[in-house]
C-alpha cells in the first residue's frame, strides 16, 4: 500500500469533490427530495414519516390505517407544505367515516410522491420511466423488491416476477437475492441449502446469459454472506456460464468483506485463466445495520458489524484501495456504490491514478440527490442508477426500504443528512469534508494495522 500515494488522492479527491458541489448548485432539485430534506430537518419530522409509512400505507386492514391517520392528524404537521399538511387534518377525521374511501386516496397521493425513488412494475410506467433514466445518459440496475421470504410458494413467485423483469426488452441489468428465492431452510443445512439455491437459479442465468442481462448477486443480513458467496461461485463454475460476466455485492461495514474480496479475486483470476469471463463485485457500505442490531441483541450475539460509522468508511476504503489495481481488475470490475461524493471521488481519482478507470463502475440511487448525481456523471462518463421496483399490489414490501431511505437521511452521521445543504452551507461540506480524511487517516498513517485481514466480529 503506498500511503503517499493514498494521502495525496484524498487530497485531491476533497477537490474534486468541491468542484462537484459548486457545479451541483446550478442543478435542479427533484421535488420529492426538496420534501423529504424539508420534513426531515424538523425534530419531529422521521418520527412522523416513519409512523405514517407503518401505518397508514402499510395495513392491509383500512379501519387501522384510519385510527393512525386520525392520530397523525391532530399532531404539528407544519413542517409539511400547507396543502400537504391541510390535506392531512382534513383526511383524518374523514378516514374514521369513510375509511374505503379516504385511505386508497391518500395512499395514491404517497405513491405520486415516492414515485421517484420506487418504479411501478406494472403498466407503461416502467417503460417511460427506465427510458427517461436512460435518456440522461445513465443505465439502470433494477431491483425487484422484497425480502424475508416465508414459504416456498412465495419464493417461486418472486423468483417468477424477477423472470418477467429479465424477459423485457428494456431491462438489461437485474438485482436480486438467494434469499429472496429460496423459502425456509435450516441453517445447518449448508450444503443442501447451496445445491437448492443453484437449482432454482440456475436457469434464470441461463436465460440471463442468453440475454445478455446482468445479474448482480446481493445480500442483506450478514447470515446470508457465505451462502450467496458459495451460490455464487457455484453458478459462474457451470460450464455453460464461462464466458458470462455477473456480479456479486460486498457489504464494508462487515469486517469480512476484505477476506471475502480477497476469496473472489483468487477465484475469479483462475477463471479468467481458464479462458472465462471477469465477475463485477459491488462495494457498498452497507444498509441493514438496523436488523444486524437487532438480531445481535436477541441472540445475545456479538454484532457483526464495525462499531462505527468511521471504522466502517475506513473498511470501504481499504477494500477499495486492495481491490482497484491493474492486476486485479483484470478477473474483477469494481462497482463503487454510494451517495457520499467524497468517496466517489477517492475511488474515481484513485483509479485515474493506477489507470484502470475503465474498470471502475460509478453506482449511485436513482432519485436521490438527482443535482449531485448528474454533475457526477457528467465527470465520469455513465452512471449505473439502483432502481428499485414493486407491483402497486404489493407496495407493503417496499415499507422497509422506504424507512431506510428516511433513516438514511435523517442520521447526523450519514452524508446524506447533509446532501440538501452541502452546496449551500459551507459548515456542512467542511463536516462532511473531515469526516472523510478522517476515516482516510487510518491507511495512511497507521502502518502496523493497516494491511492486517480484519478477522470477522462474529464466530461459530
Amino acid at each position: 500500500m503506498d500511503r503517499t500515494e493514498l494521502d495525496d488522492a484524498g487530497r485531491e479527491a476533497v477537490e474534486l469533490a468541491r468542484r462537484w458541489v459548486a457545479e451541483s448548485a446550478d442543478q435542479p432539485v427533484d421535488y420529492a427530495a426538496r420534501l423529504l430534506a424539508r420534513v426531515l430537518s424538523h425534530p419531529g419530522g422521521l418520527e412522523f414519516t416513519v409512523r405514517f409509512v407503518d401505518g397508514v400505507i402499510r395495513p392491509q386492514d383500512l379501519d387501522v390505517a384510519a385510527r393512525m391517520l386520525a392520530r397523525l392528524a391532530r399532531q404539528d404537521t407544519s413542517f409539511l407544505p400547507p396543502y400537504l399538511a391541510a390535506g392531512i387534518t382534513a383526511a383524518g377525521p374523514a378516514a374514521a367515516a369513510a375509511p374505503d374511501v379516504v385511505i386508497p386516496a391518500v395512499r395514491r397521493v404517497f405513491r405520486r410522491l415516492v414515485g421517484d425513488l420506487i418504479l411501478d412494475t406494472t403498466g407503461d410506467g416502467l417503460t417511460s420511466a427506465l427510458a427517461r433514466i436512460r435518456a440522461a445518459g445513465n443505465r439502470v440496475n433494477v431491483n425487484l423488491l422484497g425480502e424475508a421470504v416465508l414459504g416456498d410458494g412465495e419464493a417461486s413467485r418472486r423468483l417468477a416476477a424477477n423472470t418477467r423483469l429479465l424477459a423485457r426488452d428494456d431491462v438489461d441489468y437485474l438485482s436480486l437475492k438467494v434469499s429472496a428465492v429460496i423459502g425456509p431452510h435450516n441453517p445447518w443445512g449448508f450444503d443442501e441449502l447451496v445445491d437448492r439455491a443453484v437449482e432454482r437459479l440456475l436457469p434464470f442465468y441461463l436465460a440471463a446469459a442468453a440475454a445478455s442481462t446482468f445479474i448482480n448477486l446481493d445480500m442483506e443480513d450478514y447470515k446470508d454472506l457465505a451462502l450467496t458467496l458459495t451460490v455464487f461461485r457455484r453458478l459462474m463454475d457451470t460450464p455453460e456460464l464461462l464466458g458470462y460476466e455477473a456480479g456479486i455485492v460486498l457489504q464494508a461495514y462487515q469486517p469480512d468483506a476484505l477476506a471475502a474480496m480477497m476469496e473472489l479475486q483468487e477465484w475469479a483470476a483462475r477463471r479468467v485463466a481458464a479462458g472465462g469471463a471477469r465477475i463485477k463485485v459491488r462495494l457498498v457500505k452497507g444498509a441493514n445495520l438496523a436488523m444486524e442490531r437487532v438480531d445481535a441483541e436477541m441472540h445475545d450475539w456479538p454484532l457483526t458489524t464495525w462499531p462505527s460509522k468511521q471504522a466502517t468508511d475506513t473498511h470501504y476504503k481499504r477494500v477499495l484501495e486492495w481491490a482497484v489495481t491493474p492486476e486485479r481488475t483484470r478477473a474483477i470490475r469494481l462497482g463503487v456504490a454510494g451517495q457520499n461524493i467524497f468517496d466517489i471521488a477517492f475511488a474515481w481519482v484513485l483509479a485515474g491514478k493506477r489507470g484502470v478507470r475503465a474498470d471502475v463502475e460509478i453506482e449511485m440511487l436513482s432519485g436521490m440527490a438527482t443535482g449531485l448525481a448528474e454533475v457526477v456523471r457528467r465527470e465520469v462518463g455513465a452512471l449505473l442508477l439502483y432502481v428499485p421496483v414493486v407491483d402497486p399490489k404489493e407496495f407493503d414490501v417496499a415499507i422497509a426500504y422506504l424507512v431506510r431511505r428516511l433513516e438514511e437521511n435523517s442520521l447526523p452521521e450519514n452524508f446524506m443528512s447533509g446532501v440538501f445543504d452541502i452546496a449551500t452551507n459551507p459548515a456542512v461540506f467542511h463536516r462532511e469534508r473531515d469526516r472523510f480524511l478522517a476515516s482516510l487517516a487510518p491507511l495512511v498513517s497507521s502502518p502496523g494495522d493497516v494491511d492486517a485481514v480484519p478477522a470477522p466480529m462474529r464466530t461459530q
